[in-house]
């Protein structure tokens, strides 16, 4: 049986966008064609691949099979065809990366812009997730390279390498909870409203199992989805945050909000690099983490 590689592309497009036409705007091109090459995979696999409704399509059992082998070879052959790019001095090519929101905006978006102004032919795709479904997304081969908030468990063919080290603490809005000038003991912090990230978070996860070794266990009053959030919250007077003390330097230096310190200290964590054993890096991904190797040298040094 032959199917030709590219049905296989528009059969994964049209999954993860949901609908025929939305593919077709993904791959630049027209809704008959997406339909044409569904109809003649079907054919040729001799199974019904969607559902289709007013409101789109939506994979069958069959479908929901044969995506979970097709993302996986697929993003091997992109990893296959990116190395190629190195034959065009990175003229060409792709660099698909997998991050949680907060990773984005406070770690790699400095690196993004600089690699982006390097190599202005590689298209640069970010998928935000969390650190756990970032692993996922690299072990299914969707990202070339993911990036996480250790500790976050791997196994099988992923291996992690720790980049930089950061720094949680609590923070208030500046001139709120005077009686808490001083080191506070964990416990104490139990009677005010706390802020916290939601309990799937690797960064949620270190801080409730902290707090467990310390027998003073949390119970957040609001749980918000990002770090961005948690400090406008804190700023606004709405309670005392945990946040990574790196990405709130903004805050800090105008004054908005102010470190709570505690006794004990919050322990250092890892933002983490997790690469396929299996699949070696593009040019395009060495380069990139080339140049976050190279910052966290220069921090360090600085």
């Amino acid at each position: 049986m032959y199917v030709a590689l590219e049905h296989y592309r528009i059969f994964r497009a049209v999954a993860h966008a949901g609908s025929f036409s939305g593919a077709a705007a993904e791959l630049f091109i027209t809704q008959p064609a997406v339909s044409q090459a569904i109809g003649k995979l079907e054919a040729e696999l001799g199974a019904t691949l969607f559902v289709r409704s007013a409101r789109g399509a939506a994979l069958t059992p069959e479908g929901e099979l044969l995506l979970s082998y097709i993302d996986s070879a697929l993003g091997m052959v992109e990893s296959a065809e990116n190395r190629f790019s190195e034959l065009r001095g990175l003229a060409r090519g792709s660099l698909r990366i997998g991050a949680s929101d907060t990773l984005c905006r406070h770690f790699l978006l400095p690196y993004l812009s600089r690699f982006h102004e390097a190599y202005p032919g590689i298209k640069v795709k970010v998928t935000n997730r969390t650190s756990s479904e970032t692993v996922a997304l690299l072990a299914a081969g969707k990202v070339d390279l993911g990036f996480v908030n250790l500790p976050t468990a791997v196994k099988g063919d992923l291996e992690v390498r720790p980049l930089m080290e950061v720094d949680d603490c609590f923070v208030a809005q500046t001139g709120r909870y005077p009686e808490l000038a001083g080191p506070t003991p964990l416990p104490a912090l139990m009677r005010y409203p706390l802020l916290m990230l939601e309990q799937q978070s690797s960064t949620r996860v270190a801080l409730d199992r902290f707090f467990a070794e310390k027998s003073a266990e949390l119970y957040p009053q609001i749980e918000l989805g990002s770090l961005d959030l948690l400090l406008a919250f804190a700023a606004a007077g709405l309670g005392i945050a945990a946040v990574t003390r790196q990405y709130a330097e903004e805050y800090l230096t105008d004054g908005r909000l102010r470190v709570i310190e505690t006794v004990p200290a919050l322990p250092r964590r890892s933002i983490g690099l997790v690469l396929h054993r299996e699949i070696p890096p593009s040019a395009a991904a060495r380069r990139f983490v080339g140049m976050i190797e190279a910052g966290g040298a220069e921090q360090k040094t600085g």
